[in-house]
């Protein structure tokens, strides 16, 4: 949770500038008030109203609620990675102004307990609540929580931290009830909070320490529009994408809720904003990664947008290499219809605007027939596992177990893309089996994935992040095939290959995938070969 790399697959954030900007912050006068610019909307017509308000910054709280470093939706997490360097960098703006910053990742709240900014709440006098005020807000527009489009992602609660990228402040504090951020509110003089985070219509409205929470205690409560992103929904075939859900839930929360602010523009009036600095990328939906891959059976439609460049122009490659302003132009929504690594970035008069980001989409093969022959009716000439190994011996690590047959590794039922399987091999990353092929194996055949019998208890809660495995099969030392990186609930990858005539052995290989091997149980199941009729 602590270890300060992206878990989500982007480029890490770029320190060196944002140390830079910073430190010109930290020579910048201090500020007596700054006049707000409040955005709100007739809640008939839409229509939108501006009022400005001049507040002491001392006065203002900052609220960054769910910065999580996980989400069960991949693209989810994908679109908070790509906002992080921006709330990071408002938020060491706001510290700098004399801001007070409250850090509330809520679910996982507890993760930090010994860290000064949880304990020090617990330490402010308590003050009682007022009589709340009841708040009358119609049904605010929920997609659903996945921008993944057809494929879905099926829920997981992986997430047991803030996300590495956003910094921790030394007198920022760390509340996580209605009673403890009015404590904080009273205590500090503070009469106005700023809400930023995700995901809007969920966590920031309904949260104990929410937006609307907080409204309903007397604060005066204001959205940061460019600092949020909503529970998302994908359908391209009706042009609905997480920006536009947004978009929707932004518009919904000025006219019944709450007024918005673009933080930026805030600091820009301040001269606290660098506008040539490059903190957002291309934001792709659906958004695959190299280590959490898009899968998808038929072709799938792919939207490139920069919500927060308008005007700029997006380039891409469908083949790995770094964009420029000579590659393709993005003009509509890609269809793909085969694996494709996707780069992109944007322009503006020649000038780059965006950190350039990925998209990993891996084309499934169809589902293999069952094999004649199973894995687990085989001994294996060789057997090797996650452990220590003297003389042909495993010395298996902790509870990992030798490969398992027709069971998980640890002795549960094999559970895999959604569904049990009787017949399989459960075993630990890093594994290989090994078995002669015998003259009348004509293709081996399977599915292979992360083991599932984790989100049996509470949905894989702190735990569901963790698992990451690539599959590959060798064929007389030949690598004849490979899974991209499988996660939990993804589906299984198939393997169908073809045995060329006079081959000896066939190795079954499970790695990590380069992150480490907690939680790396894997499974082969309906594992075997087709033999020759």
């Amino acid at each position: 949770m602590k270890n300060p790399v992206s878990l989500s697959g982007t480029a890490p954030l770029r320190w060196r500038e944002i140390f830079c900007l910073v430190f010109t912050l930290l020579l910048s006068t201090p500020v007596a008030a700054i006049d707000f610019t409040f955005q709100s909307r007739d809640p008939s017509t839409g229509k939108i109203l501006l009022t400005t308000e001049s507040v002491a910054p001392e006065n203002v709280g900052v609220v960054a609620v769910d910065v999580w470093n996980y989400h069960w939706c991949k693209t989810a997490t994908m679109r908070v990675d790509a906002i992080v360097p921006r709330i990071h960098y408002s938020l060491e703006a706001a510290r700098k102004l004399g801001m007070t910053v409250m850090l509330c990742p809520s679910d996982v709240v507890d993760n930090y307990v010994g860290f000064p900014q949880r304990e020090a709440v617990f330490a402010l006098p308590t003050v009682e609540l007022p009589p709340l005020i009841p708040i009358d807000c119609p049904p605010v527009p929920d997609a659903g929580g996945c921008a993944c489009g057809r494929e879905r992602c099926a829920g997981n609660y992986g997430w047991d931290g803030m996300h590495p990228s956003l910094g921790i402040g030394k007198n920022d504090l760390m509340p996580d009830t209605q009673a403890e951020v009015y404590s904080i509110c009273k205590s500090r003089g503070l009469t106005h909070l700023i809400y930023v985070g995700f995901h809007t219509q969920v966590c920031l409205l309904g949260k104990p320490m929410g937006l609307k929470a907080m409204k309903s205690a007397g604060l005066k409560c204001v959205l940061a529009r460019d600092l949020t992103d909503a529970h998302p929904g994908y359908d391209p075939a009706r042009n609905f994408t997480p920006d536009l859900n947004t978009e929707q839930v932004v518009e919904h929360f000025e006219k019944h809720l709450a007024p918005t602010i673009s933080f930026q523009s805030e600091l820009m009036k301040l001269g606290r904003w660098e506008t040539r600095w490059l903190g957002d990328p291309v934001r792709i939906t659906p958004w695959g990664t190299p280590t959490r891959p898009h899968l998808f059976e038929e072709p799938i439609t792919v939207t490139l947008s920069t919500p927060l460049q308008p005007g700029a122009q997006i380039h891409y490659t469908l083949d790995g290499r770094t964009p420029t302003q000579n590659s393709p132009r993005y003009t509509k929504p890609l269809e793909l219809t085969d694996t494709t690594r996707l780069r992109t970035s944007a322009f503006i008069n020649g000038r780059a605007v965006c950190v350039a980001s990925e998209g990993a989409f891996f084309r499934m093969k169809a589902t293999p027939p069952l094999p004649d022959v199973y894995l687990g009716d085989l001994t294996p000439t060789r057997s090797v596992g996650f452990g220590h190994t003297y003389g042909g011996q495993v010395r298996y690590s902790g509870n990992t177990q030798p490969p398992q047959q027709d069971r998980s590794n640890l002795g549960q039922e094999l559970k895999l893309n959604r569904q049990t399987y009787k017949h399989g091999i459960g075993v630990h990353a890093p594994c290989a089996l090994m078995y002669e092929v015998k003259p009348g194996y004509q293709r081996f055949v399977g599915l292979a994935g992360a083991d599932e019998n984790l989100i049996s208890k509470g949905n894989g809660s702190n735990l569901a992040k963790y698992p990451s495995l690539i599959f590959k099969v060798f064929i007389d030392g030949k690598e004849s095939a490979t899974s991209p990186v499988m996660r939990v609930l993804s589906a299984a990858w198939r393997f169908d290959i073809e045995i060329p005539t006079g081959s000896r052995m066939i190795s079954l290989v499970a790695m990590d995938a380069g992150d480490g091997s907690r939680e790396d149980f894997g499974n082969w199941a309906n594992a075997g070969f087709i033999t020759r009729k």
